[in-house]
């Protein structure tokens, strides 16, 4: 009888030590998840340098190349003409189509004397006018192609890569000229999404640029609508408000949050 008692406040004692650890263990876990979060939040961020105005012209129609007048590292003008297909075929086409057209108006201005005359019918003239509409869209036709034929600068601003040489020929949608502006820098960054409690649109960042090992001064100028669900990261863009000497896009580097964030 004194044996069963013992033994049953021994298993008293035992199961409420197993409710004891783990009470203990629920206390201590919400500190421990929440250790790494705030890790997270405070460790540097990585952010990518890019131009205000990015281009890649490239070819629309197949074609040769006659001439390629831009080189790495140029700059140019807005409307500079960088590169040109060899469109002689083109331009021949259209003094075709003029003369197909110069031909039909004389026709035309013939039926309309001759209806004058009684000697021709109604539907002769409007043949005729067909035929002068049908001519000129053919002109218009090869006038688009020849605009086609010559890449030109959208912006100014510094040829990042020259992809064709002269005598080169390409299909539609080859890449020819990339071309990056010469307006403000900004940067990309995911930071976060711990950073929404205090980032706002017109904060400024402090960062430091790999290639220079110069520090640099962010402003943000905008926050992306919506948060990864994988990485909980945001995305936000910032302008280079200082320390943009001799940053090129392309360049990376990494920002911390500022103290007491």
């Amino acid at each position: 009888m004194r044996r069963s008692r013992a033994f049953g406040l021994l298993a008293a004692s035992i199961c409420g030590l197993g409710i004891g650890l783990q009470q203990a263990a629920a206390q201590t876990a919400p500190s421990r998840a929440a250790a790494p979060s705030a890790a997270s939040a405070a460790a540097p961020v990585r952010f990518l340098v890019v131009a205000s105005q990015e281009s890649v012209l490239s070819a629309s129609t197949a074609g040769r190349f006659a001439k390629v007048h831009a080189n790495l590292g140029d700059t140019v003008r807005a409307g500079q003409v960088l590169a040109s297909f060899d469109c002689a075929e083109f331009q021949a086409r259209r003094d075709a189509a003029r003369a197909e057209a110069e031909s039909a108006r004389v026709q035309y201005e013939a039926k309309l004397k001759l209806q004058g005359l009684q000697s021709a019918a109604e539907v002769e003239v409007e043949l005729a006018a067909a035929n002068v509409n049908k001519a000129q869209s053919q002109i218009r036709i090869f006038d688009a192609q020849l605009g086609q034929c010559a890449f030109v600068a959208p912006f100014a601003g510094k040829v990042a890569r020259v992809h064709v040489k002269v005598g080169q020929g390409v299909n539609p949608g080859a890449p020819v000229v990339e071309l990056v502006g010469n307006g403000p820098l900004k940067a990309r960054m995911n930071v976060p999404s711990q950073w929404l409690a205090w980032l706002k649109v017109g904060d400024r960042l402090q960062g430091t640029v790999d290639e220079t090992a110069s520090a640099c001064d962010l402003k943000v100028t905008r926050v992306a609508g919506r948060v990864d669900a994988v990485s909980q990261t945001v995305e936000i863009e910032t302008e280079l408000a200082s320390g943009a000497a001799q940053v090129l896009p392309g360049m990376s580097g990494q920002i911390r949050p500022p103290a007491g964030h």
